[in-house]
């Protein structure tokens, strides 16, 4: 029997213990990160410059597999992806073909998302081959998504040439940016890939690959970036880039040749072709509220002299494999508002002192000026919270009441067996039925 009343009691003291241990009021927790920005720039291979002997002068500022991408904690948040980026040629003449048609009738493909706005999701997808001037260029695909704290862009073009110039390979590009303000966080995961390039029929590429990647946690940020060739060859001789040129690779094209003799023809035909190539040393740096990483890529420069009668001379730089990714943040500082002091409002002690203000005017003369107008205090409310976290986990107001009736009614049970018990006791000690 007294078991049995020990039990109850202790039961009765649960609720009581556990609710001193897990149950305390909750307090929002500050976000980490005041302010976040990233950026990004992915790109298979861009050009830059002019070509003339090539089919007219045009100017080029186009690309293969093209990505472009804003994220900040505004929220705000902007990607364009573009399987090939005509440049200002193509769209100019996507422009003025609209415009004389009244209509769209022509449409490059790219697809673009932005947040807010009323497009968040977009993708294109052109199959047949386009040619604008001297470019041409095969199927494409592209994808964009936008959001609050999420951006994610892809391209894929099959090809892109410049006539008698330049001539690149199928190629991807992947960009994807998170942020968490909140948790201090942010993830930048951006690679391109480019199977193959060849510049005037001399300097081959194959299987470019380059990645970059940026993350923080709070204070401590991270930044890597790799740049990859599978293969150079000029002219058909195997080749290693660098930051000051090529080197011959493996055996010479000319049986008995030496590696250096066979480096030093391989440079001579790309001088001769008004070729120059080398690696862009990249970099990654960050500090405690910064990051960036660029591959840099590879750098082809095509410059030819102007031909007989006048034609203009190409005058071209070629980046393949190119990232740039960059991040920027600032803590969240918590506003702290100073007590304030609240003068004493009749009866208080006042000074013996007192002060007389004079106004400019004649000499030795007073003059006087009004009080200025004294506002009141200004006190902060006070805080008050909102819910009750249980074991890391936010409850209403109403749970906990449920759980304190709970409580109450196992507590009023309890003492209802305790008389029920001590009833039968009483009754079989007196010899009477139960």
């Amino acid at each position: 029997m007294k078991r049995v009343l020990a039990v109850a009691a202790l039961l009765s003291f649960v609720p009581t213990a556990a609710a001193l241990l897990v149950v305390r009021p909750a307090v929002a927790a500050d976000p980490v990160y005041d302010q976040v920005g990233v950026t990004a720039i992915v790109a298979g291979a861009r050009t830059a410059g002019m070509v003339g002997a090539s089919g007219g002068l045009v100017t080029l500022d186009s690309g293969s597999a093209y990505i472009a991408g804003r994220l900040d904690s505004s929220p705000s948040s902007q990607v364009l992806a573009a399987p090939y980026e005509p440049g200002t040629l193509a769209r100019t003449g996507v422009g003025q073909g609209n415009g004389a048609a009244g209509q769209t009738v022509l449409t490059v493909p790219d697809a673009e998302a932005r947040y807010p706005g009323a497009q968040t999701k977009a993708s294109c997808c052109q199959a047949p081959p386009v040619a604008q001037g001297p470019i041409t260029f095969g199927a494409a695909q592209a994808t964009a998504e936008a959001a609050p704290a999420f951006v994610k862009g892809t391209a894929v073009g099959a090809s892109y040439e410049v006539a008698g110039v330049l001539s690149v390979g199928p190629s991807t590009s992947a960009l994807t940016m998170t942020t968490g303000t909140a948790a201090g966080q942010v993830v930048q995961n951006a690679r391109t890939a480019v199977s193959h390039v060849s510049v005037a029929g001399v300097l081959t590429l194959s299987d470019v690959v380059a990645t970059a990647a940026i993350t923080t946690d709070r204070d401590t940020h991270s930044a890597v970036q790799s740049l990859t060739v599978g293969g150079a060859s000029v002219s058909g001789q195997s080749v290693e880039l660098g930051n000051n040129g090529v080197t011959a690779l493996g055996t010479p094209l000319i049986p008995g040749q030496t590696v250096e003799a066979a480096t030093a023809q391989a440079n001579a035909q790309l001088a001769a072709a008004g070729i120059s190539v080398h690696t862009v040393g990249g970099h990654a740096v960050h500090d405690a509220r910064s990051a960036a990483a660029d591959t840099g890529g590879v750098q082809i420069v095509l410059a030819t002299p102007t031909l007989p009668g006048g034609v203009a001379a190409n005058s071209l730089t070629v980046v393949v494999g190119g990232i740039v990714l960059t991040e920027a943040d600032t803590l969240f500082v918590p506003l702290v508002v100073p007590p304030v002091a609240v003068p004493p409002v009749g009866g208080g002690t006042t000074s013996s002192t007192t002060t007389t203000t004079f106004v400019p005017g004649t000499a030795a003369v007073p003059g006087s000026a009004p009080a200025a107008a004294v506002s009141g205090p200004q006190v902060a409310p006070p805080a008050v919270a909102a819910a009750f976290v249980v074991s890391g986990r936010r409850l209403s107001l109403q749970t906990v009441m449920i759980a304190f009736a709970g409580w109450q009614l196992l507590s009023l049970g309890s003492a209802t067996l305790y008389a029920f018990v001590e009833r039968r006791r009483r009754l079989l000690l007196l010899g009477r039925p139960v």
